[in-house]
């Protein structure tokens, strides 16, 4: 299964289950490298997963698809990516570790 499908599938049970999101205002940007962006906008209680880069990112992550898609099922943790080198950030860390925390609750 290829990234987005899983991001939608996440962005799903986000909508379908708000509480967890429901005051996080923010967008993230994935880069995954050779032109491979998607955005997750969070505003008013719902996510929303675009393709490319139409909204200004408040979170910008650097990663493989491998590092996202063990990232999401909490095999690994985002700290311990950033330390090795599996994931880079740009923008505000309050909002990269808010992520974080997202995930916990559906996962």
């Amino acid at each position: 299964m290829v990234i987005r499908e899983e991001i939608e599938k996440l962005v799903d049970r986000m909508n379908g289950s708000p509480d967890p999101i429901r005051n996080l205002q923010a967008v993230y940007q994935f880069d995954f490298g050779e032109g491979n962006t998607l955005q997750v906008r969070f505003k008013g209680g719902k996510a929303e997963l675009v393709d490319g880069a139409p909204y200004p990112p408040d979170c910008k992550l650097i990663l493989t698809e491998d590092t996202m898609r063990r990232l999401m099922t909490r095999r690994l943790n985002a700290a311990a990516a950033y330390m090795e080198g599996k994931l880079k950030m740009e923008g505000k860390m309050t909002v990269a570790f808010r992520l974080q925390e997202v995930l916990k609750s559906y996962v």
